[in-house]
């Protein structure tokens, strides 16, 4: 038997396991190589697990796989929308909706890094805004600025915060923006975009897709601008003929002159203020304008014509306005006015006192009232020939004085055709129209003006019964003519 080495032999029997596991190691890698490999070619045409567009799982689908998918499910997608009384139902169609299958699968892909596989399998892909991509440029704004529109017309604007007038206040206020029920096209469509992103089904409208003020009461401006506002509307004028109000200049009436510019700046439209000036001018204008009165016999009586009653000064008028206005005035004031009467009880009423003549052509009789009303003279008259040149004047004027005696002259085409002294003259019409004595009339009243006893226009009277009135009737007292 030969000797044996036995450290050599040990050796040997411990190298051997050592390479089988070498070996063995060497296996495992190549395995994982070949499976890192293998990974690595499917993912590059098959999307990594967890890979989602909106509702689909393109786990582990191939390219041409999933772009079928993404096509079947946008040509069949239908989309409801409604909310805030709105409604629409939107296909891929109606939206001109397009598909760039390839397109979306290659930008996934593109996202992907299929070398990083062992890491990229448990985590999530989401790639919907891929698909998103593929339609943001469609016609699906058009679909639903269409239909906003469409809604919008019956719908209910906003309204802005503003500055306006409060009569229950008596000053101007800041009032409320309101919302509405308009929509906000840019709202509804990111709604509406939301939902196609995530395939969604439905889609529902809130107050936060209606259209909005843009100016809110909270806006400092506002409070500024109602504030200056204020200052403008502090005038109270109380403006009187006769005692009686004729108008009055107050904040509910200023406010209206008040304009609130763009800017918000506060500034008087003069332009408004002197159309009331002149409304109410023409308003309490009375002479020869139209009356009608009760005399205190019950008989109502309509009359035009004459040069008394109240003849307002405008320029006077506005400028006692403006400046009321300006200074924000507080008081009571007479109407300014060039003539005046006795009395004022709104335009078309009786604009003068209880104290007057009434000179009645119809009954061809005189009366005479006093301060208080009572009947203190009558008598019957004759008046002028009714035959278009010499009735008497009708309408409303002053006495213009007295005189006794008088002589009158007449002349007609520079002619004269008459000349009569008279013991009581009292004239209304200038100097040539007046009541006076008539001691060469045989009788007074009924219709002998119209028979032949006329006069030239005057009023005659019997002799005493116009000594009588001389003595009661004073120049400035209002005469009445009228049928």
């Amino acid at each position: 038997m030969l000797p044996v080495d036995v450290s050599e032999a040990d050796a040997k029997g411990r190298r051997r396991p050592a390479k089988v596991i070498g070996i063995v190691l060497g296996v495992i890698v190549a395995v994982l190589a070949v499976v890192y490999l293998a990974g690595a070619f499917v993912f590059m045409d098959r999307f990594l697990p967890n890979t989602t567009v909106g509702d689909l799982d393109l786990s582990f689908k191939s390219s041409v796989e999933a772009q079928g998918m993404l096509s079947d499910v946008v040509d069949d997608y239908k989309l409801k929308v409604d909310g805030q009384g709105f409604a629409l139902t939107l296909s891929a169609s109606d939206a001109g909706m397009k598909l760039d299958a390839k397109a979306v699968t290659d930008a996934i892909h593109s996202d992907a890094n299929p070398w990083a596989w062992p890491l990229e399998i448990v985590k999530t892909h989401d790639e919907t805004e891929k698909l998103a991509a593929s339609y943001n440029e469609s016609g699906l704004g058009a679909a639903v600025r269409t239909a906003v529109d469409e809604f919008n017309k019956t719908a209910t604007a906003p309204v802005n915060a503003t500055v306006g007038y409060s009569e229950a206040k008596s000053a101007f206020v800041v009032e409320p923006e309101a919302v509405g029920t308009a929509l906000d096209y840019d709202a509804v469509l990111k709604v509406v975009d939301d939902a196609v992103l995530a395939m969604q089904p439905t889609a529902k409208l809130t107050k936060d897709e209606l259209q909005q003020p843009t100016v809110l009461s909270t806006d400092a401006k506002l409070t500024a601008a109602a504030e200056q506002a204020n200052t403008m509307i502090k005038a109270d004028l109380v403006l009187t003929m006769a005692g009686s109000t004729a108008g009055e200049v107050n904040a509910d009436l200023v406010s209206q002159w008040v304009h609130l510019g763009d800017d918000l700046a506060a500034t008087l439209d003069e332009g408004a203020l002197t159309a009331w000036v002149d409304d109410l001018a023409a308003k309490c204008d009375t002479v020869g304008t139209t009356r009608t009165y009760t005399r205190p016999d019950g008989k109502v009586i309509t009359v035009s014509g004459g040069i008394y009653g109240w003849s307002v000064d405008k320029d006077a008028l506005l400028a006692m306005v403006k400046d009321g206005v300006a200074n924000g005035t507080v008081g009571t004031f007479d109407v300014p006015a060039s003539t005046t009467g006795t009395a004022y009880n709104g335009a078309g009423a009786q604009d003068w006192g209880a104290r007057y003549c009434d000179i009645d052509l119809a009954e061809q009789y005189v009366r005479f009232y006093d301060e208080s009303g009572a009947l203190v003279w009558e008598s019957p008259c004759i008046s002028g020939t009714p035959d278009g040149v010499h009735d008497t004047s009708v309408g409303v004027y002053w006495l213009n004085q007295k005189a006794s005696p008088s002589k009158l002259i007449g002349y007609e085409n520079g002619q004269k055709i008459y000349e009569s002294t008279v013991q009581y003259w009292m004239p209304f019409v200038g100097n040539a129209i007046g009541l006076h004595d008539a001691d060469w009339q045989p009788s007074f009243g009924g219709s002998m003006y119209a028979n032949g006893y006329g006069s030239h226009g005057c009023v005659n009277l019997p002799p005493y019964k116009a000594a009588e009135l001389y003595g009661i009737i004073q120049a400035g007292d209002v005469v009445v003519s009228h049928w």
